[in-house]
């Protein structure tokens, strides 16, 4: 799994990077997809890479309360560009997105390991 943890950690300092130049780029490519689900996929996915990248950590509230604290970040920061707004509802939806993620993860962590354990060793 250290090789899963190392892979996961990478995909995770790219996706926030991904992530960051999006939410503060004066104008982002649009999606078909509404704000509010960009928010809920966008924090599935992060749950997801920071729940393998971190798994020495029990706790997932833990990694919870880390991720909402990068929302909260993020959100501070489109504030502060003049061009961008501060939204609760983006929180809300990042928050939506942590819990699906933490509702199928007992479901979702027996497949990928499985496929961790298969290709990556």
């Amino acid at each position: 799994m250290k090789k899963t943890q190392f892979i996961a950690r990478f995909a995770l300092l790219v996706t926030v990077a991904l992530i960051l130049w999006l939410a503060l780029s004066p104008s982002p490519p649009s999606t078909a997809w509404s704000d509010k689900v960009n928010h809920m996929i966008a924090f599935f996915v992060l749950a997801g890479l920071l729940d393998y990248a971190t798994v020495e950590t029990a706790s997932f509230n833990k990694k919870a309360l880390s991720l909402l604290s990068l929302g909260f970040s993020i959100e501070a920061l489109q504030f502060s560009t003049g061009y961008r707004y501060f939204e609760v509802g983006d929180l809300i939806a990042d928050c939506v997105g942590m819990l699906i993620y933490l509702a199928m993860r007992r479901h979702i962590r027996p497949t990928i390991d499985r496929l961790c354990l298969t290709y990556i060793g």
